[in-house]
């Protein structure tokens, strides 16, 4: 089984493209995790990339209500955009947007 399911902050405004009639989001989110060093105590926070595409009316309401900073959770099936390339790409199945009023933001 294939599901995906993370949260985190909307990097760019999504480009929305019309083929054939169907109508595709492109959007990258990125996830942070944070480690503290064993040695120091200090807390770093890593960043994650995740390259995202919707479809159909999940695509038109992404592209209008999720610009960027805002916070997002995906549920998603992860693939290869084509045979031998490098990188994925999460195809969203379900999403939410979260008040992020009182949350950090992305940057």
């Amino acid at each position: 089984m294939n599901v995906c399911c993370f949260s985190g902050y909307v990097v760019d405004d999504p480009k929305i493209k019309n083929l054939d009639g169907v109508s595709l989001a492109e959007f990258t989110v990125v996830v942070h995790s944070y480690r503290t060093t064993k040695s120091t105590g200090k807390k770093s926070r890593i960043s994650t990339f995740l390259n995202c595409e919707a479809w159909h009316t999940g695509a038109e309401t992404i592209a209008k209500f999720a610009k960027k900073g805002v916070k997002i959770q995906i549920h998603a099936s992860a693939r290869n955009p084509a045979k031998g390339a490098r990188g994925i790409v999460f195809r969203v199945n379900e999403f939410d947007f979260i008040n992020s009023s009182q949350e950090e933001s992305y940057a």
